[in-house]
C-alpha cells in the first residue's frame, strides 16, 4: 500500500488502511473523512488565520506578519539568539537504565537524523534552528517522516509552517495536509508528523498560539516608530517646516503644484537637505522646532525593543539594549543563567518530548526503554576560572568524593580521552584515610613550619574584673 507518496510496511499499510480507508472515502469507525477546509473554520479576525493565509495585522499604519516582524532589529536578535542557542546543544537518543539513570545511545540509527542530515538539503542542528524560528514567529513547526518499504525512516523532511494545515477527521483524530513545491498536496496521519509547538493551544486544540500574532501591537509600535523615523531622513529632515505667505498674497494652482515640485526637487532626501532654497512672491521658510526627543521618539525606539524583548523572553542587554543596565559581572551572569533556565530550556524540553513520543511511541502501558534529549551541560561554559573551579571539584580529591573521571573531563575540553584503567575511575575517598592538612578540602590557612601561636597572658590578680 502506498500512501502520501511513499510505501508502508505490511503491518503500517494495515494500521493505515484501518485509519483512512481511502476507497470508501471513511475514516476510523466508519465515518468520513474531512478535508482541511471542512474542518478548520475560517473566522473573521481571526489573527491566526489571517497570518496562515499572509495578510497579517494592520497596526499603527504597518502591516504586522511574521516576515514584516523580522524587519525589526529587536525581533531579529530576539529570534536568531534562541533559535541559535537551541540548535548549540548536542541532541541525541538515550537509553533508561535503573535508578533513574541514562546511558547514550552513541551508534543509534536515528542519531544521524537527529545531529547530522535529517534530510538531504540541511542538517541536523539547521533542523533544530528552523523549526525554533517557526515556533518564535508562528508558534509552529512542522517535520514530516519518511519511510522506505520495510517501514524504515529514511528521512524527516522539514516543511514551513505556511504549508501545512492541521486538521481533524469525523474520529477526532489529527491529520495534517502539505503542500509540496509543485502544488501537490499530501495528507498524513499525526503518527507520521513531527509537530514542534510552543506555548498555548488555539481554539481547536492543535496548533500552539503564534507569538506575532499575540504581540501584533507590541511589535507594530517598533515597526512604525523606525519607519517614522527613517522618513525623516528620507524627506530631507523637513517634516516640521512650513512656507508662509503675505496675507493677501493668493497663489494659484499651478503655482502652489510648480513651487511642491520645486521643493521635492531642491530639498527632499539626506543628499540634498543643505541645500538653499529661492523664494518668491515674499515667502517665509518657517520651522516648527519639534525635535526628535521632544517627540519622545528615542524614548519609544528603547521602551519598544525591551517590549519586544520581553515578548521572547529574552534579557535585554543579549540584544544590544544596554542602557538600563546598571549591574555588571555577577548581576549579568546571573541573568544569562535565567535565559537558559526560563526561556532556552522549555523549549528544548518540548523538542525532546515530541522527538520521543513520535520516534519512540508508547505501545499499551509500556515506556519505551529509548527516548530523545538535549545535553543543556554543553551550554554551560564559564571562563577559564570557573571551569577549573567546577572540573576541580567534579573529579574530587582529598577524601571528597568527585563525580567525574579524568577522562569525561577531557571529553567535555574535546581532548582525546587516556583510556586507561585510572583515568576511567570517579574517585571515591579510601576508608579509614584522614584528609591532608592544606589540601582541597581544607580552608583553614596554617603555617605548619611558622612558630606556635603566643600563651594567653596571666590574669593579675589586681586587674579588675
Amino acid at each position: 500500500m502506498s500512501v502520501s507518496a511513499y510505501r508502508l510496511s505490511a503491518r503500517a499499510a494495515e494500521a493505515e488502511a484501518r485509519w483512512s480507508a481511502p476507497s470508501a472515502g471513511l475514516g476510523h469507525n466508519g465515518g468520513p473523512v474531512l478535508n482541511a477546509t471542512d474542518s478548520v473554520p475560517v473566522i473573521a479576525g481571526d489573527a491566526d488565520m489571517m497570518e496562515w493565509f499572509g495578510s497579517g495585522q494592520r497596526v499603527a499604519g504597518v502591516n504586522v506578519t511574521p516576515e514584516t516582524a523580522m524587519r525589526s532589529s529587536a525581533v531579529w536578535r530576539c529570534v536568531t539568539l534562541i533559535s541559535g542557542t537551541n540548535m548549540s546543544a548536542p541532541l541525541g537518543v538515550y537509553e533508561r537504565l535503573p535508578g533513574n539513570g541514562r546511558r547514550y545511545v552513541e551508534d543509534h540509527d536515528f542519531n544521524r537524523f537527529l545531529q547530522i542530515e535529517p534530510n538531504e538539503e540541511m542538517s541536523g542542528p539547521e533542523m533544530i534552528e528552523l523549526a525554533s524560528m517557526a515556533i518564535l514567529l508562528r508558534g509552529n513547526g512542522y517535520a514530516l517522516m519518511r519511510q522506505s518499504r520495510n517501514g524504515r525512516m529514511t528521512s524527516m523532511d522539514y516543511y514551513h509552517p505556511a504549508r501545512v494545515m492541521p486538521f481533524r477527521s469525523a474520529d477526532r483524530s489529527v491529520w495534517y495536509r502539505f503542500t509540496n513545491d509543485d502544488g501537490s498536496t499530501e495528507d498524513h496521519h499525526s503518527s507520521y508528523v513531527i509537530h514542534f509547538r510552543g506555548p498555548g493551544r488555539d481554539a481547536n486544540g492543535i496548533q500552539a498560539l503564534g507569538p506575532i500574532s499575540q504581540h501584533a501591537q507590541a511589535i507594530g509600535i517598533n515597526l512604525a516608530t523606525r519607519e517614522y523615523t527613517s522618513g525623516q531622513f528620507e524627506r530631507g529632515l523637513m517634516t516640521g517646516d512650513y512656507f508662509q505667505f503675505p496675507a493677501g498674497q493668493t497663489i494659484s494652482k499651478d503655482q502652489r503644484a510648480a513651487f511642491k515640485a520645486y521643493l521635492l526637487k531642491r530639498a527632499q532626501g539626506v543628499a540634498n537637505a543643505h541645500n538653499p532654497l529661492l523664494l518668491e512672491n515674499g515667502g517665509e521658510w518657517k520651522r516648527v522646532a519639534v525635535t526628535a526627543k521632544d517627540a519622545q521618539l528615542l524614548e519609544l525606539l528603547q521602551y519598544s525593543v525591551v517590549d519586544v524583548a520581553r515578548i521572547f523572553g529574552t534579557p535585554p542587554h543579549m540584544i544590544g539594549e544596554t542602557s538600563a543596565a546598571t549591574s555588571w559581572g555577577t548581576g549579568i551572569e546571573q541573568m544569562t543563567m535565567g535565559f537558559r533556565l526560563y526561556t532556552v530550556m522549555p523549549h528544548l524540553r518540548r523538542f525532546a518530548k515530541e522527538l520521543s513520543r513520535k520516534l519512540f511511541p508508547v505501545v499499551g502501558a509500556k515506556v519505551p526503554k529509548l527516548f530523545i534529549d538535549f545535553d543543556p551541560d554543553a551550554l554551560d561554559v564559564g571562563d577559564l576560572k570557573s571551569q577549573g573551579d567546577y572540573f576541580g571539584k567534579a573529579l574530587g580529591g582529598n577524601q571528597i568524593p568527585g563525580w567525574m573521571s579524568q577522562d569525561e573531563v577531557r571529553r567535555k575540553k574535546n581532548l582525546q580521552p587516556l583510556n586507561t584503567e585510572e583515568s576511567r575511575k570517579v574517585y571515591f575517598p579510601v576508608p579509614g584515610a584522614v584528609a591532608v592538612p592544606g589540601g582541597a578540602a581544607d580552608d583553614v590557612d596554617e603555617d605548619p613550619e611558622g612558630d606556635p601561636a603566643p600563651a594567653p597572658a596571666e590574669k593579675d590578680e589586681n586587674d579588675d574584673a
